[in-house]
C-alpha cells in the first residue's frame, strides 16, 4: 500500500547493506519506522534519497506500506534545518530534543502537538532567535505537560500562596513548594543553592527539589500555557536565571522519564567547551 506523509526525521541507524532505519514523526500516525534501502549506494535515485533521510529532515515521504514496515520510495523537502549542523552546539542541542520526541511518542498515536513543538524549537534554533537554554527548557516543560506529566505551579502545594519571591519545584511530585513552606519541612536552607536537593519524603521515597526564582516560575507558568505561536516570546534577565531555568526543566523531565540520554551529555560537554 503505498501512503503519503509530512514527517520530521528525529533517528537515523544502519539497517543492512547500505540502508538505514529512520524514525519518522508524523502527525497522525505518530512516530513509525522507515526503512530506506540503498541510500549509501552510488546513482541518482540513492543520492534522491539521500536527501530526504538526513537527521532533522522535514519532508513530504512517500512510503511503502508492507504489514508493520514501512518503505522508503522518495520524498520532496519541506525544510531541513541545514544551519544545525553547521554549528556543533546546535546541532547536539537538536539532537537531544529529537531524542526526546522519539522517547514520547509511539507509532499509531497521534502526535501533532509534539511535532509542531519540535519544529518550531527547531526552526527557533536554527534562526538563532533564543537563547539555547530558553528553547531546551520550553521544549522540555511543553513535551512533559503533552505526555500527561505536567507540574503544577498555581501556587505552593502547602500554603497556596500564588507569587512567592523564592520557591522549589519537588521534581517527584510534580508540585510548587514556597522557601517559607520548604524551611518548615527542613529540606532545605538557602532558597538560592544551584543545585538539586535529594532528600527522603516520610515514607522513605527519594524526592528531588530545584530552587526557582519568581522570574523563573512566571517563565516556567508561560512555557506551560502559551500558545504555540508564542511559547518563544520571553526572556529572562540573566543568564544566572535562564540557567535556573533550563536546570529546572531538565530536572524535571529526565526524573518522571526515568532515564537519561547521551545526546544530552553530548551537549552538555560541548556546552562547557564553549
Amino acid at each position: 500500500m503505498l501512503i503519503t506523509a509530512d514527517g520530521l526525521v528525529i533517528r537515523s541507524f544502519p539497517a543492512g547493506d547500505n540502508g538505514i532505519m529512520l524514525h519518522i514523526l508524523t502527525p497522525d500516525r505518530g512516530r513509525i519506522s522507515v526503512i530506506a534501502k540503498g541510500v549509501h549506494s552510488k546513482g541518482k535515485t540513492a543520492g534522491q534519497l539521500a536527501s530526504v533521510t538526513q537527521l532533522f529532515t522535514y519532508a513530504n515521504y512517500e512510503l511503502y506500506r508492507k504489514g508493520d514496515m514501512y518503505w522508503l520510495r522518495g520524498g520532496s523537502i519541506i525544510n531541513a534545518f541545514y544551519n544545525l549542523s553547521m554549528d556543533i552546539g546546535k546541532m547536539s542541542l537538536a539532537t537531544y530534543l529529537c531524542s526526546v520526541a522519539d522517547e514520547l511518542s509511539d507509532e499509531g498515536e497521534e502526535a501533532e502537538q509534539l511535532l509542531r513543538m519540535l519544529l518550531n524549537s527547531l526552526y527557533s534554533l536554527d534562526r538563532g532567535q533564543k537563547s539555547h537554554r530558553i528553547i531546551k527548557g520550553v521544549f522540555e516543560l511543553r513535551a512533559a505537560a503533552m505526555s500527561g506529566y505536567a507540574p503544577n505551579l498555581m501556587g505552593c502545594d502547602i500554603c497556596g500562596e500564588g507569587y512567592p519571591e523564592s520557591s522549589y519545584l519537588d521534581v517527584m511530585n510534580g508540585r510548587l513548594i514556597c522557601a517559607d513552606c520548604q524551611t518548615k519541612l527542613n529540606r532545605a536552607q538557602n532558597p538560592f543553592v544551584h543545585k538539586d536537593i535529594p532528600t527522603n519524603s516520610e515514607d522513605g521515597a527519594r524526592n528531588i527539589i530545584t530552587p526557582i526564582s519568581s522570574s523563573v516560575l512566571a517563565a516556567m507558568r508561560y512555557a506551560l500555557t502559551a500558545s504555540d505561536e508564542k511559547i518563544f516570546s520571553f526572556n529572562l534577565k540573566s543568564t544566572e536565571e535562564e540557567i535556573l531555568f533550563a536546570r529546572a526543566a531538565e530536572t524535571y523531565i529526565l526524573n518522571q522519564l526515568e532515564r537519561s540520554f547521551d545526546a544530552l551529555d553530548f551537549y552538555h560537554s560541548v556546552e562547557m567547551q564553549g
